[in-house]
């Protein structure tokens, strides 16, 4: 395998600690806010596996889906940092729920862990429209109805284009008329009047600035086809992607075990076209150290496409051999995966009847299929169904199906 280390991320600079987490049950009506909010008239909001980026916490762990509480409203989009969760509802009101080390819940408050999700404390008037998913590690990003984007957190290198180390409530970035977001770990894209911009480390070339230069600015990146819109933006950690309104997708930064899917191990700060057999409909990146880092596209034809880091069985192949050019995930006999989403190791997918398939490692029980701690190189059926599911790291969440 080809596997490389790195510098982790920079000590914490707020210590609190961490208390035990409660089951506790959340029921949350659903409606769809906009086209891209694909939710029914009720449904629960879940996570599982283990929440923060310091190792396993055996208090925090869930190996199961479970339903949280304190979301009021039509829940219409989840999503997820490495130590949080979110959830977005049809008024514009945004609830977080995690450890919140450095203010990452938006509220103002630094309370360890919250076992109930809280109202993020946006300013007067902010409705806000759409939730970047990924977010940056321990931290978090919004974006209102004017097409402002508002950031919160942990803000170390930059990555939410703010000058204060941390904000415990959400800030405005400077940019406006955004459309699209993203983050992971210490640098986040975003789309601003139809060019892609980042903020952050730029240690892997993950900003695309055709440097390896960090920046608290936006800047913008380079090399994307010019009159082409991007229609979605995906991130990893040390890792970027674009895909195209025309089903092309380009991706940068960290390829120490072929993440770039361009046949080399060679970090690009340009973004590099993935050869693939067809126009890609839906992608996501996952990573959440040196050590991983893949990525999972599902093409215009149904078929689901992975490549990058394999260590253990995140590609779905049924090996744990790393890939620098995409292979195709084993899908289930008579299973059309319909959206896909993954995390550190491990990697999700909901078929189109709704439901939940994870493959990938298991060690922090990310795949939510109970304490079984070997990987599963092939997908599983998770039991659960689900409109929505988001991951990063080890963190998983989810939103279920109306009923």
């Amino acid at each position: 395998m080809r596997v490389t280390h790195a510098a982790g991320r920079p000590s914490a600079v707020i210590a609190v600690s961490l208390i035990a987490v409660a089951s506790v049950v959340l029921v949350a009506c659903s409606g769809g806010a906009s086209s891209n909010h694909s939710a029914a008239s009720t449904a629960t909001v879940y996570r599982w596996g283990v929440v923060g980026n310091r190792g396993a916490i055996a208090q925090l762990e869930l190996d199961r889906p479970r339903a949280i509480t304190g979301v009021k409203g039509k829940v219409v989009q989840i999503a997820t940092s490495n130590s949080d969760g979110y959830a977005l509802t049809s008024t514009g009101a945004v609830y977080a729920w995690g450890v919140n080390s450095y203010g990452e819940l938006g509220d103002g408050q630094l309370t360890p862990y919250e076992t109930m999700a809280v109202k993020i404390d946006f300013p007067a008037g902010v409705r806000i429209t759409e939730l970047p998913n990924p977010m940056p590690f321990d931290a978090g990003l919004a974006i209102d109805v004017s097409g402002h984007v508002w950031g919160w957190g942990l803000n170390s290198f930059g990555d939410l284009c703010l000058t204060g180390l941390v904000e415990s409530r959400p800030q405005e970035l400077p940019l406006s008329d955004v459309t699209l977001a993203t983050g992971a770990r210490t640098h986040a894209l975003f789309d601003s009047h139809g060019s892609v911009y980042a903020c952050g480390s730029g240690d892997a070339g993950e900003l695309g600035n055709g440097s390896n230069d960090s920046s608290s600015r936006p800047t913008p990146v380079v090399g994307l086809p010019s009159g082409i819109r991007v229609s979605a933006l995906t991130s990893s950690w040390e890792g970027s992607g674009a895909l195209l309104a025309s089903g092309a997708y380009f991706n940068w930064g960290y390829n120490a075990a072929g993440q770039l899917g361009d046949g080399s191990t060679a970090n690009s700060a340009f973004p590099v076209k993935v050869d693939l057999p067809d126009a890609v409909t839906r992608v996501f990146q996952g990573g959440s150290g040196a050590k991983n880092g893949q990525t999972v596209a599902i093409l215009q034809g149904g078929g689901v496409w992975s490549w990058g880091n394999n260590e253990r069985g995140q590609l779905g192949i049924g090996s744990r051999i790393d890939s620098d050019v995409p292979v195709q995930v084993h899908v289930p006999r008579n299973v059309a995966f319909v959206k896909v989403s993954s995390g550190g190791y491990a990697s999700y997918a909901i078929d189109v009847t709704g439901r939940l398939w994870a493959w990938g490692d298991n060690s922090s029980g990310q795949l939510g299929t109970g304490s079984v701690p070997e990987p599963a190189l092939l997908p599983v059926d998770v039991g659960i169904h689900l409109s929505q599911v988001s991951s990063t790291a080890q963190n998983v969440a989810g939103l279920g199906v109306g009923t």
